[in-house]
């Protein structure tokens, strides 16, 4: 009952109080978005640097990125900076955040937005995990991980104390209650299986 509520909740949401015109003045911050190429990541990067925030775009093509950095600085007249980061692959996840520490010396808000969904059973991750586990939910937690030194200084500069990571995931999140780690490496247990089952 719990997961039909909160997809009908998801679904029909009540009418926002709260619009892009009312994010305040984000001059000074230093913002990173996940997948910020295109879709949700995009429309984010966009009301961010429409107030004045510094926003990284990190992904894994230069290609769509410097097309989304071009798209988005001919709507809102800023520019936003490419940092390569392939999450499936944990050396990539690593080297971007330490791009990015050579960069910044404070983070102040983390969007974990990039993700893939139910990609084949072959498809896995440089380290030989599932794919779609190793990028929504490894790759960013290492991700997150390593920025925790640029948060923690981000948030003393803020006047509330704080910086913000902030993950985004689909309703189909809500179906999966356990993780069945034997499916989620090559191996007989997830030859059996495929789609959803995987990872409950």
């Amino acid at each position: 009952m719990g997961v039909l509520m909160s997809l009908w909740t998801q679904s029909f949401p009540p009418k926002s109080k709260f619009t892009p015109d009312d994010i305040p003045d984000l001059s000074g911050k230093v913002i990173i978005v996940t997948g910020a190429n295109t879709g949700i990541g995009k429309e984010t990067a966009k009301a961010l640097l429409a107030h004045n925030a510094k926003v990284y775009i990190a992904a894994r093509s230069a290609e769509k990125a410097a097309q989304a950095i071009a798209d988005l600085k001919t709507e809102t007249n800023r520019e936003a900076i490419f940092l390569k980061l392939d999450l499936g692959d944990l050396k990539s996840v690593k080297e971007a955040a330490q791009e990015f520490n050579s960069k910044e010396q404070e983070l102040h808000v983390l969007f974990n937005n990039a993700g893939v969904m139910t990609p084949p059973i072959d498809n896995l991750t440089a380290q030989g995990y599932d794919l779609q586990f190793g990028t929504n939910v490894l790759g960013h937690f290492y991700f997150t991980k390593l920025l925790i030194p640029a948060l923690l200084a981000g948030a003393k500069s803020t006047q509330d104390g704080k910086a913000r990571v902030v993950n985004t995931s689909s309703s189909a999140s809500e179906f999966i209650k356990t993780i069945n780690f034997n499916t989620l490496k090559d191996g007989a247990a997830r030859k059996k299986l495929e789609g959803f089952p995987l990872y409950s």
